[in-house]
């Protein structure tokens, strides 16, 4: 957690209203990597928490490439395949292998928006990534695709790949994080590159459990926020901050303790709830942030307006239509 704060303080906050608009750059991966960071998966949960809030607190664009690194390294360590495990997990580790991840088209429902079908020892990818964070960052990419009822999880060097095509998307919000529209036509997959192949029903189930929580990096932002309000000599901004601070207590302390007790697919609708309030808190303070700076905030060297623009990216990060209603009722009631 020390490490993860130094790197914090001494570099990514303040670089991260630069790497919001020029993009996050390789070295700071290199400086999570130094601080033994990119092996965070293995982390005790309230300790990846921790480290999570800090990052995405302080340079969300950095924090968003650095965890789409860690659900490759899972996926590789729970894998079938040894060979690959041997081949690449010392270097996820280090950080010297950089990854990315793209799996929330499994998701959808209806016909699947990328599939695999097999093709001598291997596969064949056809169809769309939607949205494929750290493009032009990762080494290799873990990509889930469907086949029947199942989903094949393979570890990929994409960019170099015959067949595929990449869009960079506009994005008014985390800009910095390299995220293109992929497709894939007729790409190849060599059987020593997939990683497993398992049941999609289960993953599914497991991650719509996932996704009723909230993200640690939504309190982070709402931290951000409180402690940068604090700053100002403003009583009424000081007032501010200290009830989002006080309702940000209750609520972390809620929705983290419910994660850990309840099993999956228990207490969903609670669950919900409390990432609906989690988020609307987040835009509340990131509000109140903005409104203090008056004008200033709407410059983009405002850290004001860049955790607003955050705080709403994390409002439809994740979200499944369980996450869009229990938002949606929460607005309502407000």
């Amino acid at each position: 957690m020390a490490a993860a704060q130094r790197v914090a303080d001494n570099l990514l906050r303040p670089n991260a209203e630069s790497v919001d608009v020029e993009g996050v750059p390789r070295s700071h991966l290199d400086a999570l990597a130094a601080a033994g960071l990119m092996s965070a998966a293995d982390l005790e949960l309230s300790v990846m928490r921790d480290v999570t809030e800090v990052l995405a607190g302080s340079d969300a664009s950095s924090w968003f490439v650095w965890t789409q690194h860690h659900r490759p390294v899972r996926t590789v360590q729970r894998g079938t395949n040894s060979e690959l495990r041997e081949r690449l997990l010392p270097s996820l580790l280090a950080g010297t292998t950089l990854a990315g991840v793209a799996y929330t088209h499994l998701r959808r429902p209806g016909p699947p928006a990328l599939t695999a079908t097999p093709e001598g020892d291997g596969w064949r990818l056809d169809g769309e990534i939607a949205w494929l964070t750290s493009w032009e960052l990762a080494d290799i990419f873990c990509i889930g695709a469907q086949h029947d009822d199942d989903v094949v999880w393979m570890l990929l060097p994409l960019r170099h790949a015959v067949g595929v095509h990449a869009e960079a998307l506009r994005l008014a919000a985390m800009a910095g994080t390299s995220t293109f529209r992929v497709r894939l036509d007729d790409v190849s997959v060599d059987a020593s590159q997939v990683a497993l192949v398992e049941p999609l029903a289960p993953w599914r189930s497991a991650d719509a459990a996932k996704t009723a929580d909230v993200s640690p990096a939504v309190f982070g932002v709402t931290a951000e926020a409180v402690r940068r309000l604090r700053e100002r000599t403003d009583p009424v901004a000081d007032a501010v901050a200290g009830e989002v601070q006080e309702q940000l207590d209750e609520v972390r302390t809620a929705a983290y303790a419910l994660a850990d007790d309840a099993a999956d697919g228990e207490r969903i609708e609670e669950r919900l709830r409390l990432r609906a309030e989690a988020h609307l808190l987040a835009i509340r303070a990131t509000t109140a942030l903005v409104t203090v700076g008056a004008g200033r905030s709407m410059l983009l060297d405002s850290a004001a307006q860049r955790l607003a623009r955050v705080a709403l990216f994390l409002l439809v990060q994740g979200q499944t239509a369980a996450v869009r209603e229990a938002t949606l009722q929460a607005l309502r009631t407000q």
